[in-house]
């Protein structure tokens, strides 16, 4: 994998109600870009996201897994996240490095409570988002349906980027209303041909959808400015340059959230899914996000904001214990940049290690990479002082970065060793546990 440089970088988060399909999704994107030649599935156990055997076993994400995937110039870092509360610090800890985010919503189930907390969460943390609603080949997908339940949740910020076509109860295209330009499906789903709207032969109840879709779009790009209200008021038009530009800065801002639709299982309409994440999710360079680090020795704090010319700083995010892929810090390199050669520092524990390699993980695949640029997220193997929340930097130069919030424990069991023997097994399993899970707290109740 090529070393890309911080402005085409994009990591999205991927979140949504359990089940609603952000694992398939992602098996999907990384499919149409070229990663996998043949779609894993779920049910079927084949998923990069899902290789842990539990996960397996039950069917569901029970960690967040980063699935890099390279599409043109860009590379888009995929963080799958569970959809269950019970691994909620997984989710957190995926949003404390993502600087987008996809909210996956099932055609068929619509919005559920999943789905308001993954707004939440995005709210909590300032991250610009897109809805993709999947299943929509589905006979009992109602897209209108969901997309008004979404504006009575926030407001018109919601914009609607697609109105889907079906004919016979099955999808067949869409209608870009950002561009109000007809899609045409062909034999492979994920190809579109662009036709004018009167050749898609909209019945009636699509035709009285169409209106209502491009007005909720422009209402949207009307709010972006006092200028575009003015116009909009007044029955002015904006052109199709102008709707992209605001709702590109708008997007970015977290002011606007498109709603796009498709379907994983089948492949469809994920292309586009794709080139949103590049033109309309930021890089890790924003605006409206500024990250400061301290220096442990003046307690000044200093700027970074993924420039990759101050030295380098990374935060451990997640760590993974696995009998089979081993021990991996991965992290997110916030300034400078971090070569598979260098000797890193933390600060915290006092501990300065010569790193050998260098990986981007890929599900379960380890990818072996020359260097990584700020804003990338990568991970380091073997790292024994090191855990979660940790700052690693420059001798020459500590840094620290504050930590981040994780949920407290809301349910709790108790666990009695069977011998004496067992009591130290015992002990050594939970602590591999919590290396993983930052929720989990243990204590011996004598």
């Amino acid at each position: 994998m090529k070393v890309y440089k911080t402005q085409d970088i994009r990591n999205v988060a991927v979140l949504g109600h359990g089940g609603c399909g952000k694992t398939t999704l992602v098996e999907a994107m990384a499919n149409v870009t070229g990663v996998t030649s043949r779609m894993g599935k779920v049910v079927d156990g084949n998923t990069i996201s899902d290789y842990d055997k539990e996960e397996i076993k039950r069917k569901f994400s029970i960690s967040t897994s980063i699935v890099p995937i390279e599409w043109r110039f860009w590379k888009i870092n995929l963080l799958d996240t569970p959809g269950y509360l019970d691994f909620v610090g997984e989710v957190e800890e995926a949003l404390s490095v993502a600087d987008g985010a996809i909210i996956v919503i099932s055609g068929k189930a619509g919005v559920e409570a999943g789905t308001e907390r993954a707004w939440e969460f995005c709210e909590k943390y300032d991250i610009p988002r897109v809805f993709f609603i999947t299943d929509i080949d589905d006979d009992n997908a109602d897209y209108a349906k969901i997309v008004e339940d979404l504006r009575a949740l926030y407001g018109k910020k919601i914009a609607p980027f697609h109105l889907p076509v079906k004919e016979d109860g099955k999808f067949t295209g869409y209608v870009n209303v950002v561009k109000m330009l007809g899609r045409k499906c062909t034999d492979d789903g994920n190809k579109f041909e662009d036709i004018a709207i009167e050749d898609m032969h909209l019945s009636d109840a699509l035709q009285a959808e169409l209106e209502p879709c491009r007005e909720a779009l422009l209402e949207a790009v009307a709010e972006t400015s006092e200028e575009f209200m003015d116009r909009y008021f007044e029955g002015g038009e904006f052109t199709i340059d102008e709707i992209i530009d605001a709702l590109r800065q708008n997007v970015n801002d977290g002011n606007v959230v498109p709603v796009q639709c498709g379907s994983g299982l089948y492949n469809i309409s994920i292309e586009n899914l794709v080139k949103t994440c590049v033109e309309f999710l930021p890089s890790p360079i924003r605006d409206t996000v500024k990250i400061f680090g301290k220096d442990p020795r003046t307690d000044k704090e200093y700027n970074v904001d993924y420039d990759s010319r101050r030295p380098f700083s990374a935060y451990v995010f997640k760590t993974i214990v696995d009998p089979f892929i081993g021990r991996y810090s991965l992290i997110k390199v916030c300034s400078g940049e971090l070569k598979a050669d260098s000797v890193i520092y933390n600060y915290e524990r006092e501990t300065e290690e010569k790193m050998n390699r260098l990986y981007v993980l890929r599900g379960k695949e380890a990818i072996e990479v020359p260097e990584l640029k700020a804003g990338d997220i990568g991970a380091i193997a073997k790292l024994t002082n090191t855990e979660t929340g940790d700052t690693l930097s420059l001798k020459s130069d500590p840094l620290v970065f504050d930590k981040f919030e994780l949920s407290a424990p809301y349910t709790y069991k108790r666990y009695a060793a069977k011998n004496k023997a067992d009591v130290d097994k015992i002990s050594q399993a939970l602590q591999k546990m919590m290396e993983e899970d930052c929720t989990l707290k243990t204590f011996n109740d004598k």
